[in-house]
């Protein structure tokens, strides 16, 4: 496993960066990347008080249709 440095987001690529977070987060090969994830999804939610929650964003994107 290999760690990206992943700068503040703008609001103005927030959707991109959502977007993509979450496909990350679906591909993740075992949990400890998907913890690391998840903890990059919380600095986010804490930086966007504003925004829909990522972390459960996250959540329910692994869920699927069973959510």
């Amino acid at each position: 496993m290999s760690l990206r440095l992943i700068a503040r987001q703008s609001s103005s690529n927030g959707s991109a960066y959502r977007a993509d977070l979450i496909a990350r987060y679906v591909r993740a090969a075992d949990w400890a990347e998907e913890l690391q994830l998840l903890a990059e999804a919380t600095r986010y939610d804490k930086d966007n008080p504003d925004a829909p929650s990522l972390v459960d964003e996250l959540h329910g994107a692994r869920l699927g249709d069973v959510a």
